[in-house]
């Protein structure tokens, strides 16, 4: 389904909760394999019966799995495809895409919501299929012989790290902060969509009958990120916040994820801060990560982590610099905080409870 940006979330209808039901079926690594899974895919099963048992069928292949009371033959279930550090996979049910339930309010049966728009929705956040493949000459090397026009195509969406300047970022950011389907929409060309670059690749190795393999999942891992942070992005505006996530590609260096964040503003209450979180593993610098925090009255804080020693101890002896270009742009510096130390993931990582378990939850 496309997509349109923030105005496209109005004619989506309501998705179904996530039931607290973590229940969990266990793939061998030739199954894993044989199904494509990738860590932190989501995959739709059916209900079926086997020998007068109820089971979850995928592709042809049968798992058990403990099922609710209403969950009947025929029935469709997203599932969520981990990887585990023994090379093991797991299933995890999330919710049921179609079951044998009505609308509490209306009566009415409860319609499927669209298998696509669940598969976005429970994607997990990131880009890490996204950020291996801008990676310089990476997508160059999936393209078939003879592909000199994508080549051309993948060349012109890089910037240059070593000539950047900040109108060039400007701009770049300016095309990228509306999806290709809205500006489709709108009649304006679309020159610079990374998810259309992603399907013309693909489309290019299938002419050639390079269907199958690992690159493939990864381009096809790569769109599922894109589209599910546009979709965030489109939510997240619905309810008046900005979340806005995306990565710069560089014909140079290495490709850098950046998102721009601000919480609505509440009536009477001071306006919230503009955030931009950036990322990268460059193999230059090493992992780092920036937080920049904008006030209204152009106070900027800063905070930096880079697991490299000599990264960190640069940034903190060219703070100097750094404060001298703000003031040259406008703004006033505030604090300037430097870590040798990865940035502290904000989710907490906690294992499933065992099935059965009463589970006490705040909205």
């Amino acid at each position: 389904m496309a997509i349109l940006g923030p105005e496209g979330v109005y004619q989506v209808s309501r998705v179904s909760p996530v039931h607290l039901d973590m229940r969990t079926a266990y793939v061998d690594a030739p199954v894993a394999r044989a199904l494509g899974l990738h860590d932190g895919q989501v995959v739709q099963a059916t209900a079926a019966l086997r020998q007068d048992q109820l089971k979850l069928t995928l592709n042809e292949h049968v798992f058990n799995l403990p099922l609710s009371p209403y969950i009947k033959e025929g029935d469709v279930m997203q599932l969520r495809a981990h990887l585990l550090p023994t090379g093991q996979w797991t299933l995890q049910l999330l919710h049921t895409g179609r079951f044998a339930g009505v609308d509490p309010a209306t009566g009415a049966p409860v319609a499927a919501p669209p298998s696509r728009l669940n598969t976005l929705l429970f994607q997990p956040g990131g880009f890490t299929a996204l950020m291996s493949l801008m990676q310089p000459g990476m997508l160059e090397s999936l393209l078939p012989a003879g592909s000199s026009e994508l080549k051309e195509r993948i060349k012109a969406q890089r910037l240059s790290m070593a000539s950047l300047q900040p109108q060039t970022l400007r701009r770049w950011v300016s095309q990228h902060g509306k999806s290709g389907e809205a500006s489709l929409a709108e009649g304006v060309p679309v020159e610079s969509d990374v998810k259309a670059l992603l399907r013309l690749i693909m489309a290019d190795r299938a002419r050639v009958g390079a269907m199958e393999g690992s690159d493939t999942e990864a381009l096809q891992h790569a769109v599922d990120e894109a589209e599910s942070a546009q979709l965030q992005a489109a939510q997240d505006w619905h309810k008046g916040d900005l979340n806005l996530a995306f990565v710069i590609p560089f014909k140079d260096a290495d490709p850098l994820e950046m998102r721009f964040e601000r919480r609505g503003n509440s009536l009477g209450q001071p306006k919230n801060p503009l955030v931009v979180n950036m990322h990268t593993q460059s193999r230059v610098l090493g992992e780092v990560w920036l937080k920049t925090t904008i006030s209204d009255n152009a106070h900027v804080d800063l905070t930096m982590w880079a697991l490299k020693e000599e990264v960190a101890a640069q940034a903190r002896f060219n703070a100097s610099e750094l404060t001298y270009e703000l003031e040259s742009a406008g703004l006033v510096m505030g604090s300037f905080q430097v870590y040798n130390a990865a940035r502290p993931d904000a989710k907490v990582d906690r294992a499933p409870p065992p099935h059965g378990a009463l589970i006490d939850t705040q909205a």
